[in-house]
Order: C-alpha cells, then sequence, then structure tokens
C-alpha cells in the first residue's frame, strides 16, 4: 500500500481547503467498506472527521460528533475513475487549520494493517501597521526610564512584533525589544499583539525616535511600520571646554585669536567668559557672540587668564563646570632675539633658537688654525734670522787675508800712488757712506767696499780696483830665494800712507802730506 497528502497553505483570498488522500493497493491487498478516514489532530489525539470507502461501495459522510462544525460547508469525494478520498472545506474558519491525516485500514494476506499519511493546513496571513505606539514620557532626564507601547495585527504564522530605535537622517536602526510569538488568533485566522517595554535613556538618546515593526515568517523586508515622536532628554552640562583657534603656546602682537566656549547640555546652557589680566586679582565679563571671542589684533595686554562658565535649568552634571586657560602675547622679535652661535628656526609666527653644535667646532677648528699659523710663521722667521748668524759667523771665519789672495802672474805691479789716485775717484761717493762708520774696524770694512766698487770712466792715470788686487798678489809672491810664506815687505805700502782717516771736521778722505 502507497499513500500520498499534501500541506496546504490558506491564504486570506483562499475560499476553501482541499485535503486530497491517494493510494494505491498491491496485489493480495484489500479495503473493506468504510475504512478510509480524514482525521484532525485535537489536543494530543487524532479524531475521525469523515468515512470513505472505496469506489462504487458506500458513499462518504460526516460523523455525527462533527457535523455541527462540518456539515454544512464540507464537501465529500470519492473519484470513481482513481483512488483518492477529498474532502473540500469551505468558507475556512481560523478553527480550520491544523493537522490533519488520512487512514486507510486494509487487509493483506489475511491480516489487518494501518497505513497514515499527514497533510498540514496553514493560514497565510501578511502582517498590517502597528495600530499606535505610545512612549511615555516624551520628555525626561538621563537615566530615567519611559515605557513603549505598540499593538499590531501581526498576520501569520508565527507573527511578532519588533521595537527599534533610530535617529533622524541616520541609517542605524538599533534593536529595543521583539516580542514572542502568540496564538491570539482574529476571526481572519491572524495572530495580534499587544506589547509593552521600558527603556532607560542616557543623554546620547536625546532626539531618538522609536519605531514598532509588524512581522511573520512570510515577511519580506522590514514590514509594516509606525513611529513615535522625538524623545527630549534633559540634562546638565559637564565640564566646560575652552578652543584655541590657532591653538599655539606663545602668541605674538598682531596675530588673530578665537577662543569658543564649548559645552554638552540640554536645553542649551547659559555660557559666560570672563577675563582676568596678567598682574591682576580681577575678572571682568567679555562679550561672546556665538559662544565666541574674536580678536583680529592681540595685544600685550589680551595676555592673562580667561575663564569658561556654564548653567542650564536641569543644573550642572559636574561639580565644576569651569574652565581656563591662559593665553601669553609677546612681541615679535623675530631671529634677532637668537645669538650667533644658534640657529633661528621659523614656524609660522614661532621663533625657535636652537644651538648650532657646529659653530663652536667651527670657532675651536679657526683657533687652532690661526695658532698654527702664527707658530709656523714665528718658527720660519726665527729660523731665518739662525740661518742668517750663522751665514754672518761663516763669512767672518772664511774671509781671506791679503797675504792668502791667489797669484796672478798676468797684471803689472802697480805703486802706492796709483792706490791714492784710485780712493780719490771713490772719494765722492765714500762722503755720504762715511757718516755712518764711527769706529776703526767699521772704517776698515768701509774701506774694503770701496775697494770693490766698479769706477767707470775713471781719469787717465788712476790705478783701477784689479791693479790693486793684482799688487796685493805680488806683495805675497815670495822670491826664489825665499822658502817662507812671509809676504815681502814694501815700504811704499805703509798704512798712514794707503788707508784714511776721517777728519772730525770735514767729509771726505784725509790725505798724507806726501800724497797732497
Amino acid at each position: 500500500m502507497t499513500m500520498q497528502t499534501k500541506d496546504v497553505y490558506i491564504s486570506q483570498r483562499d475560499n476553501r481547503i482541499v485535503l486530497n488522500c491517494t493510494y494505491n493497493k498491491d496485489i493480495g491487498e484489500r479495503i473493506p467498506e468504510g475504512n478510509i478516514r480524514w482525521q484532525k489532530k485535537i489536543g494530543n489525539t487524532f479524531q475521525d472527521i469523515a468515512i470513505f470507502s472505496p469506489p462504487n461501495l458506500q458513499q462518504p459522510f460526516i460523523i455525527k460528533e462533527m457535523d455541527q462544525i462540518y456539515n454544512n460547508r464540507t464537501e465529500l469525494i470519492v473519484p470513481n475513475t482513481s483512488m483518492a478520498a477529498v474532502m473540500i472545506i469551505n468558507n475556512p474558519v481560523c478553527k480550520d487549520g491544523g493537522i490533519y491525516r488520512c487512514l486507510i485500514k486494509y487487509f493483506s494476506d489475511k491480516s489487518e494493517k494501518n497505513q497514515t499519511s499527514g497533510s498540514v493546513v496553514k493560514f497565510i496571513a501578511e502582517a498590517k501597521e502597528p495600530e499606535e505606539i505610545v512612549v511615555f514620557p516624551e520628555k525626561l532626564d538621563e537615566n530615567q526610564s519611559l515605557s513603549l507601547t505598540c499593538s499590531a495585527d501581526v498576520g501569520s504564522p508565527q507573527g511578532y512584533i519588533q521595537i527599534l530605535k533610530f535617529f533622524e537622517n541616520s541609517d542605524r536602526l538599533d534593536l529595543i525589544y521583539k516580542s514572542n510569538s502568540t496564538i491570539n488568533k482574529t476571526e481572519n485566522c491572524t495572530e495580534y499583539i499587544n506589547v509593552t517595554a521600558t527603556y532607560t535613556v542616557t543623554r546620547e538618546d536625546n532626539g531618538a525616535v522609536f519605531r514598532c515593526s509588524s512581522r511573520n515568517g512570510l515577511t519580506q523586508g522590514p514590514g509594516p511600520t509606525r513611529e513615535s515622536n522625538k524623545i527630549s532628554v534633559l540634562y546638565g552640562p559637564d565640564e566646560t571646554t575652552i578652543s584655541l583657534t590657532p591653538n599655539k603656546s606663545m602668541y605674538t602682537v598682531g596675530d588673530r585669536l578665537t577662543i569658543q566656549c564649548i559645552t554638552d547640555s540640554n536645553p542649551p546652557s547659559t555660557i559666560n567668559l570672563y577675563f582676568r589680566p596678567n598682574g591682576s586679582s580681577v575678572e571682568r565679563p567679555m562679550g561672546l557672540t556665538d559662544n565666541k571671542l574674536e580678536f583680529d589684533s592681540l595685544q600685550v595686554t589680551d595676555s592673562g587668564t580667561y575663564t569658561c562658565t556654564a548653567v542650564n535649568e536641569v543644573g550642572s552634571n559636574s561639580p565644576n563646570a569651569t574652565t581656563r586657560v591662559t593665553v601669553s602675547v609677546k612681541r615679535y622679535y623675530g631671529c634677532s632675539q637668537c645669538r650667533y652661535i644658534d640657529t633661528c628656526q621659523q614656524n609660522y609666527d614661532e621663533i625657535e633658537c636652537i644651538l648650532n653644535k657646529w659653530v663652536p667646532t667651527a670657532v675651536v677648528f679657526m683657533t687652532l688654525s690661526v695658532a698654527f699659523a702664527v707658530s709656523s710663521i714665528v718658527l720660519y722667521i726665527n729660523r731665518k734670522r739662525s740661518q742668517e748668524t750663522i751665514a754672518v759667523k761663516t763669512m767672518h771665519n772664511t774671509r781671506p787675508h791679503p797675504s792668502d789672495a791667489p797669484e796672478d802672474n798676468g797684471g803689472g805691479y802697480a805703486s802706492p800712488s796709483d792706490l791714492n789716485r784710485t780712493q780719490e775717484a771713490v772719494s765722492s761717493p765714500m762722503e755720504n757712506i762715511c757718516e755712518a762708520y764711527s769706529q776703526s774696524k767699521d772704517f776698515i770694512k768701509l774701506q774694503e767696499h770701496s775697494l770693490l766698487i766698479t769706477h767707470h770712466n775713471e781719469p787717465d792715470g788712476y790705478t783701477t780696483t784689479q791693479d790693486v788686487v793684482q799688487y796685493a798678489a805680488v806683495q805675497k809672491k815670495p822670491t826664489k830665494d825665499q822658502v817662507s810664506d812671509e809676504n815681502v815687505y814694501d815700504s811704499a805700502w805703509n798704512s798712514d800712507n794707503v788707508f784714511f782717516k776721517l777728519r772730525p771736521d770735514t767729509q771726505g778722505p784725509h790725505r798724507s802730506p806726501e800724497q797732497q
């Protein structure tokens, strides 16, 4: 034996319920008359509604106990061409929904057997817009509770209500409450729900709106909704905040500045700003525009302490809803305030003098360089002087004596008279030189110097410097009979006749009487 039934969904547009039970017998199976039944679960048991027989046998009927409920609106059909038992319930009501089953009793191999197949009847109804949503009270202090009441026909099946919170101009929805599904059906076989919930508000809930949404298991999207009025949450100001624009640790004369007092309260607070100049104990009120005080050009006299206070009709949530800020104004001196060893960094109107670590290093380096240069110069001068001293000493030690003059065979003999004439020729330049010589040693050097001076265009008869040298060499030269190195003495070379002495009263050479 095989059987088949289907679940039935009834919408508000449908006007009947069709329950169809089809079956097929195997060979050797037999269904006696009146053994096909449609039943409904009432409580915990299934009770008979209608009795059916196979085709061409007894006509189907509704049992007596169910006649009052189904007789006038129920059709029972047994097709002649197929094995089926069909029960049609017209004008369905909510009580018609539930669990039904088809039961067949049959014999197989002389034994009685039972077989069933179930069918569920469900009413489908769209949720309707909530009738109302009530918020009480609509104005309350923070941390107080309000009640939310919502009632709606949520349809069927599995209807429920949601209460959500949102703010205008915002897409965010916060779920506050969700009801359970109920079985309080209306005559249209839908579920009707009436709920009340409580909610404790905070200051962040000020201006919130509550939404009641009617939904069920078939609802797609948000479903029908109704919204409440905005609530107002009252709270006093917390500690105020002072905003400085621009915000700097130090201002300069001529800067712009906006001082704004900020606080959070509902209703809005009355804000006052007071100013106490530096060095003063007296505060004076300042006029505000939109809780702002604007300076187009700060002055030094604007330096001091600014105090902001706030109060509203609720009071103050903070034990001290007062805030103070200090503003310092100075004259601008630019980078001139920095030392020569500092680096000036300017950020907008702020000047910062930062020690340049390379400046001391450079000063030390330059000092060492100058010291090294001076030391080098002094060392060079001392070395130069030492070399000159050594040269002078060497010259005195190596100067040849007239007796050591080299032999010269190429020159002729000159007389002392020729030497005297030579000295007369150089007397003119000697006149100016002799003034610088005062000692006999210096005078001898002068005489030696004068002998080395070259004289051009000398008059005939004068002996040149070359002659004097040649004569000195002759005086040294020994004769054939001499074996010693002693000079040959010639009385004509007496020092009184050769060398001159300075007369104190005149310039120029002084000659012996023989030369005169």
